[in-house]
């Protein structure tokens, strides 16, 4: 049943990920705010400390991914499943700006579905997911073929599935180019 389960919810996010844009998981509601970083702790450089702050002032829940010292500032990047943050803290007078991107339920799905942002327990989870996936198939291919009156049937759906899969492989991937916004495609001829 967790194999069914898995199957469901990356069959679901497979459908959702490959059409984003109808399910507008593309399209961020973007928040710029800003407010104050204490000089006194900016004039320490504790990283932690800063980080600590930023969280707790501007609720920021997303894992850091990237802090930079530069030469009149503090750049810090925080990113989630649904949400991204870009900080930027000037250092001489503690000036704070938030950038938020927060995106809605498919999109956190969808970056479920590809591990994004998620952490190294996630991780574990798609790797467990797939076991789940690969053992519930290999156990329905086993008791397809153990029926004898079902045998030929599922051996056959198995082969032609598989040569249709490499069929449209070879003649459809990549596909055709795509034409620029109101031109039609032209295939040019060789030299």
């Amino acid at each position: 049943m967790l194999g069914l389960g898995v199957m469901l919810f990356f069959g679901i996010t497979g459908f959702t990920v490959n059409h984003e844009e109808w399910f507008h998981a593309t399209r961020p509601v973007v928040t710029d705010t800003t407010g104050q970083t204490p000089v006194e702790l900016l004039a320490k450089a504790d990283n932690l400390r800063i980080v600590e702050h930023l969280r707790a002032t501007f609720h920021i829940m997303g894992a850091m991914t990237d802090f930079a010292n530069e030469d009149g500032k503090f750049s810090v990047s925080f990113k989630d499943p649904g949400q991204l943050w870009e900080v930027e803290i000037e250092k001489s007078t503690g000036k704070t700006s938030v950038h938020n991107e927060a995106y809605n339920f498919t999109a956190i799905m969808n970056n479920l579905h590809r591990g994004r942002y998620a952490g190294p327990a996630w991780s574990w989870i798609i790797d467990i997911s797939a076991c789940f996936i690969v053992l519930a198939c290999a156990t329905g291919l086993v008791l397809w073929l153990a029926l004898p009156r079902r045998r030929l049937i599922g051996a056959s759906a198995l082969l032609f599935g598989t040569i249709g899969v490499l069929l449209i492989y070879h003649f459809l991937i990549p596909g055709p180019d795509a034409a620029p916004a109101g031109e039609t495609a032209k295939v040019k001829a060789g030299p």
